[in-house]
């Protein structure tokens, strides 16, 4: 399909159509595996027992990661038992922003996220802290432009309308790929809207293009005329699946974070392995096959523990987020990660 501008009528119809693409990609980021099914491990019991090292809650994201494969494929509930301890999941959440509430409030002990919201919530997480991150190829991520916006790089984003997730992700990537090619931010009109609202405002042609991140980064690319614009890798995005904790669940049961963080680690190798699983899983749970065969293009990610090299990472981003007014204070990153993979 060209990218010349349809005419009216028939965009309007490629909207509703795409809206349906990303509608399907959304319902299967939000779809809970059936309670007792092949891939859903059993609830365990809340209440510890004689002898036991504990009980560890854990709610995925909504998005599939390392730590949602390792809950489809029994791993994490392996890991765990084997160290004395079981596995209560809790319904997955769509961001992390609640996931950081459900930790504070103490309705869960581990949790995932992006590095960029984590930092940006880091001055009220000083109790919580990353234990492993996913590092990417960069390809996973980016900016994607619709067909009818003409956009073919970045300078072409001045003037349009970019949808954005404000202060994580997405506003990340549309604020780096601007320094990069020193365009004031004043020169775009950016629209802060959630994943779900972006993905109807992009497939209707609301915005022009759309920073954003996997599933819903592969979901935009499958929409009639789509163009990446830039990826994560040709801007240097730094950003990560990061896996969250508390620290005094950390310091209470290390034996069961450092479980969850090999469990993640074997997953992780299982993926290198076989770098489809990821797409394969997304298609299972419902996603059109045109956006999983974006996803199986995308090289796979490797786990790493949280030590000084991705401290320095998260330094960089803190520092980025201060310079360009994304975070109100200085974001300081000591103290906020765990390496268990050193214990």
């Amino acid at each position: 399909m060209t990218n010349a501008t349809p005419p009216h009528g028939r965009r309007r119809a490629l909207g509703l159509i795409g809206g349906g693409m990303l509608a399907a990609v959304l319902a299967a980021c939000s779809r809970d595996p059936a309670p007792g099914s092949a891939s859903a491990p059993a609830q365990s019991a809340a209440a510890p027992v004689a002898g036991h090292a504990g009980t560890v809650r854990i709610a995925p994201l909504q998005a599939f990661n390392f730590l949602t494969l390792a809950q489809q494929s029994g791993g994490i509930e392996a890991a765990v038992k084997a160290a004395g301890g079981s596995v209560q999941w809790k319904p997955p959440f769509p961001a992390y922003v609640p996931t950081a509430e459900a930790l504070r409030g103490g309705a869960i002990d581990i949790g995932s996220g992006s590095a960029t919201s984590f930092l940006a919530a880091s001055t009220a997480d000083k109790d919580l802290v990353v234990f492993a991150a996913e590092r990417s190829s960069g390809k996973d991520q980016g900016i994607v432009a619709t067909g009818a916006s003409g956009i073919r790089t970045i300078p072409g984003l001045v003037g349009k309308k970019v949808a954005v997730n404000k202060g994580g992700t997405g506003e990340y990537l549309l604020r780096l790929a601007l320094a990069r090619h020193d365009i004031p931010v004043e020169k775009v009109t950016v629209v802060y809207l959630g994943p779900t609202d972006a993905s109807t405002a992009f497939a209707q042609g609301h915005v022009d293009a759309w920073a954003v991140w996997e599933q819903f980064f592969a979901a935009g690319q499958a929409e009639p005329g789509a163009r990446v614009i830039a990826y994560g890798a040709d801007i240097g995005s730094l950003n990560r699946n990061v896996h969250v904790t508390t620290r005094a669940f950390a310091e209470a049961h290390p034996e069961l974070v450092k479980a969850v963080y090999e469990a993640l680690r074997k997953e992780a190798e299982a993926v290198q392995a076989a770098p489809g699983r990821v797409a394969d899983l997304n298609e299972k749970q419902g996603v059109p096959k045109a956006v999983a065969d974006i996803i199986r293009q995308v090289p796979p990610s490797t786990l790493v523990p949280a030590d000084d090299t991705l401290l320095r990472e998260f330094q960089e981003v803190a520092d980025f987020y201060a310079k360009h007014g994304l975070s109100p204070q200085p974001i300081e990153v000591n103290g906020r990660t765990l390496n268990v993979a050193a214990q």
